[in-house]
């Protein structure tokens, strides 16, 4: 039986993705999809349409090639404009991590690589901070100037459940990477599934990754400059709440990533800035690389599925009566603007 054509009104959920991984991976995630509506003159944006959880869901994304702050700005206003009964949004996708000193009595502690980061208030900010509006008071260290909007009060509330259920055993986030890697081996996307503990490898920052022809691996990489962290048995990602690091750079230095360790950073991002202050939402990002010279794609897909269950999980806890009661997007960002004025 096919699912019927929604209209735009109908649409209580915005979800932004960027890369075709992180698009796949929300792809995989709905529960139906949905036939397509009718393009609006001046949107530029592409979209999937679904449900999750009984509750239907537009995926956003801008066209190919286009990242960065500005780019899911304008991803954001368009979405918020032709969907006008968006009462919240959700950025999903992979990131850099910043790896902790490892811990020896339990690994799930440790940042590693296909774990989850949600973008929680800490430190006095709302839980992202924009790296490239700060500046530098000495060489090693960094004034970070962000005042951004924290998530909305459903998406935090929604978090600290689901956080109880994960202490519990109740969560569902291990069910749904299951499932929709058994969807994407069916559709013939083995690169969804989980790549293995074996290449998990996080060196040494003063260790530059050693190319080889066209190999990105490490497989030239010397084995003694492996950070020794005790073996993580189980393909469970971890979750990890806190600071989100938002730029229009992408992070390949472990240097400049060690640096920022001492702000709280957990991982480092290219689009979340751009959303905070225009599109109340919550990031939520799978760890891919180590944010140095190693880093690659090898994690991608399966980063971007693991945080796309959460995602789908933080969807299950949240009761439709309460997005309901939560104020439309449009009107928030209108007050916030005649405020200023």
């Amino acid at each position: 039986m096919d699912t019927p054509r929604l209209t735009y009104d109908e649409y209580t959920v915005g979800w932004i993705a960027v890369l075709p991984c992180e698009i796949d991976a929300a792809r995989l995630l709905l529960d139906h999809e949905h036939p397509d509506l009718p393009a609006l003159r001046g949107d530029t944006n592409s979209y999937i349409l679904g449900d999750m959880g009984g509750h239907n869901v537009a995926i956003a994304f801008p066209g190919a090639g286009r990242k960065g702050i500005a780019s899911a700005t304008d991803t954001a206003t368009n979405i918020i404009r032709t969907f006008s009964k968006i009462r919240f949004g959700l950025l999903v996708g992979v990131a850099g991590g910043v790896p902790k000193l490892p811990s020896n009595k339990n690994t799930m502690k440790d940042i590693r690589l296909g774990d989850i980061v949600v973008g929680c208030p800490d430190r006095g900010t709302g839980g992202v901070i924009q790296l490239d509006s700060g500046k530098w008071l000495q060489p090693d260290k960094i004034d970070v100037q962000s005042h951004l909007n924290k998530p909305p009060i459903i998406l935090l509330t929604a978090a600290e459940k689901l956080r109880g259920d994960l202490k519990f055993r109740k969560a569902k986030i291990e069910t749904f990477i299951q499932s929709a890697t058994d969807k994407a081996f069916e559709l013939e996307m083995e690169e969804y599934a989980f790549p293995g503990r074996q290449n998990d490898r996080l060196f040494q920052s003063e260790h530059l990754h050693v190319t080889h022809e066209e190999d990105e691996s490490c497989s030239q990489c010397l084995t003694d400059w492996e950070v020794q962290r005790s073996t993580r048995t189980s393909e469970k990602p971890a979750i990890h709440y806190g600071l989100i690091g938002s730029s229009n750079q992408v992070v390949r230095s472990a240097d400049y990533r060690d640096q920022m360790q001492n702000l709280g950073i957990l991982c480092f991002e290219m689009e979340a800035a751009g959303l905070m202050d225009t599109f109340p939402c919550l990031v939520i990002r799978g760890i891919s690389d180590y944010s140095d010279s190693h880093k690659n794609k090898l994690w991608q897909p399966y980063a971007a599925l693991a945080a796309a269950a959460y995602a789908r999980d933080l969807l299950r806890v949240i009761q439709v009566i309460h997005v309901m009661e939560t104020k439309i997007v449009m009107e928030v960002v209108q007050k916030r603007e005649s405020n200023k004025g």
